[in-house]
């Protein structure tokens, strides 16, 4: 973030980078840029062929217009061959702001028709008033009144434009101006609060009332070494870790002890510190001392250590889910929100917004959730790999099998191809919506489910007038064409999939459900089935469908519960019709072949 910070202060000079390979790596940092585009660009203008002007980016489709609106005003062209702001930090869309301010700083007017009538040429080309007032006479600039020129841009257009023409203004009169202050070395006690947040004469004093706790990570014969909550290591020698002598550490101490000490002295070239445990210096740091370390001797033989043990674990899984959701993660898309404040926060943004958020299943874990459609949402468990320390980012993210380098590529390459597969599914003709069907426009769901409250019950109730109404729609198409009808819609128990719905005959009672999921790349239905879109998983539905679609002796009800995927999403078993049926669905094997609804 720092670098990103300090690139879009001062900007890069594009054709320098490519000219200097240990300058290139900047490039990544320019906003709407990063480490593939940057690379894709540098390698197309290197070996002499540089850039004239902004446009070029464009002209010779180095990166789309998209890429190019984001990333314009940090990129300079130096020298500016075909326009003087080209070489600033001014965004192509305000160059037109630039020049009438430049045009109203000399008071003239940029006539055309009389230049042409008196032979000057237009040297700077169509900013080179600009370059006049840059060379010549900036402190004009001074004398436009920004405020009403905002306020004039604000009735005629309807764009805010003052902070705008206040960075035009300082850019013109300060081209490339560096913003950052003089650097200062920092000295020793700066780079321990940076590294630990230890601030000396705060937090740590060496008059010996500083008391700190902390675990015993080394023992050796003649001191202890042992690591602060904060990270800082102190030393122990043999002389104070007790009043009484000690012949060697290892007879008190052990790995992994805990122990409260007195900071003694601060030793900021090697960033420790040394400690004394003495019962004699913790009296004198706190009178209250003897209250935090306990006598051994003092510990009732009948304390329950079991249910102790037992308490403690669930305060330590207790701190294992709040230590998640403080968590805060460099991403502009993280929120410290849980599922549900994470749903009703995505309810009023566009579908296929999506934001980063803690997990409850640890800080190795982290989830999206993302906005599949109105009320209906999709929690996608985030494996962090690779992490440097536990409250580091992992540098890689693994989703079942799936794996990506960082959450952009993430969320690029796995959620929002899964939102194109659902808008591809949304227009085939199948695709049945229960909640937008003309046949219940009369009956808000509003009035029908009550308020969304994001509780279980809720999600139950929908769930319910779902399936109540795809049974509906399947009867009237069997009922209309006299033969079996299916549609295609979308998944209420796991968001994120597809629920195909099918009806053999039209006597057939109760409908059979299929589960397919959506991957980035393809729909899965059953244990094998990949198909590549949705025209191929509706006839790799057919096919599964008229393959188990053979009657039994025994008869017996049809599951209403259809899934293409063992374990986690159901079986795969063939259905099998009551004796009343069997005619029915006999009739329904041998005709299937000629058409399905």
């Amino acid at each position: 973030r720092a670098l990103v910070n300090v690139v879009s202060k001062i900007g890069v000079d594009i054709n320098d980078l490519a000219q200097h390979v240990h300058k290139q790596p900047m490039l990544q940092y320019v906003s709407g840029l990063g480490s593939r585009k940057a690379h894709a660009i540098l390698s197309r203008i290197s070996g002499g062929h540089d850039l004239e002007s902004r446009s070029d980016l464009i002209v010779r489709r180095l990166c789309t217009r998209t890429v190019f609106v984001n990333c314009a005003s940090f990129l300079r062209v130096n020298p500016p061959v075909m326009d003087v702001l080209d070489d600033t930090r001014i965004h192509p869309e305000d160059y037109d702001l630039a020049r009438k301010m430049a045009l109203d700083a000399l008071d003239i007017e940029d006539d055309v028709e009389d230049d042409n009538r008196r032979g000057r040429k237009r040297a700077d080309g169509p900013s080179r008033y600009v370059a006049e007032v840059m060379r010549r006479s900036p402190e004009k600039l001074d004398e436009l009144d920004l405020v009403k020129y905002a306020e004039e841009l604000k009735r005629l257009l309807d764009v805010h434009k003052l902070e705008t023409l206040k960075a035009i203004k300082h850019e013109l009169q300060h081209p490339n101006e560096d913003p950052r202050g003089e650097f200062v070395p920092p000295d020793d006690a700066h780079v321990l609060r940076m590294l630990t947040g230890e601030v000396v004469g705060e937090s740590l004093k060496e008059d010996g009332s500083t008391m700190v706790s902390g675990t015993i990570i080394r023992v050796q014969p003649r001191f202890a070494i042992a690591r602060l909550d904060s990270g800082l290591e102190g030393f122990i020698g043999v002389a104070n870790i007790a009043d009484y002598r000690v012949e060697e550490a290892s007879d008190e101490l052990a790995p992994g002890q805990a122990i409260v000490a007195v900071v003694k002295r601060i030793d900021l070239e090697k960033m420790s510190l040394d400690l004394s445990m003495r019962k004699s210096d913790i009296d004198t740091a706190c009178g209250r001392a003897r209250d935090l370390v306990p006598d051994p001797a003092h510990v009732d033989p009948y304390f329950d250590t079991d249910a102790e043990a037992v308490l403690r674990e669930r305060a330590r899984a207790v701190q294992k889910k709040t230590t998640a959701r403080m968590r805060s993660i460099p991403h502009p898309l993280f929120k410290p929100l849980n599922g549900r404040e994470a749903e009703q926060y995505l309810a009023t943004r566009p579908r296929g917004d999506c934001v980063i958020r803690p997990s409850s299943r640890g800080m190795d874990h982290i989830a999206i959730t993302w906005k599949v459609g109105d009320n209906l949402f999709q929690h996608i468990d985030v494996r962090e790999e690779n992490k440097p320390h536990e409250n580091a980012l992992g540098l890689s993210f693994t989703v079942g099998d799936l794996s990506y380098s960082d959450l952009d590529e993430l969320i690029a390459l796995h959620v929002d191809p899964i939102m194109r597969k659902l808008d591809e599914v949304k227009r085939n003709p199948k695709f049945y919506d229960p909640e937008t069907d003309p046949l219940y426009v009369s009956e808000p769901l509003s009035d029908v489910l009550g308020p969304n409250d994001y509780s279980q019950e809720f999600r139950d109730r929908r769930l319910s007038l779902w399936e109540k109404r795809v049974t509906r729609h399947l009867d009237t198409l069997a009922q209309s064409t006299g033969r079996g009808a299916y549609c295609v819609s979308l998944s209420l128990a796991k968001p994120g999939s597809l629920v195909l719905s099918f009806k053999p005959t039209p006597d057939y009672r109760g409908i059979i459900k299929w589960t397919a999921r959506v991957e980035p790349n393809e729909y899965k239905l059953g244990e094998r089935g990949r198909y590549p879109n949705i025209s191929g998983l509706i006839n790799g539905f057919k096919m599964m469908q008229t393959k188990n679609a053979k009657p039994r002796e025994k008869s017996r009800e049809p599951r209403e519960e259809r899934s293409g995927r063992s374990g986690r999403w159901g079986g795969t078993s063939s259905w099998n019709a009551p004796q009343s049926q069997s005619q029915s669905q006999s009739q329904w094997n041998s005709t299937s072949s000629r058409g399905w609804n």
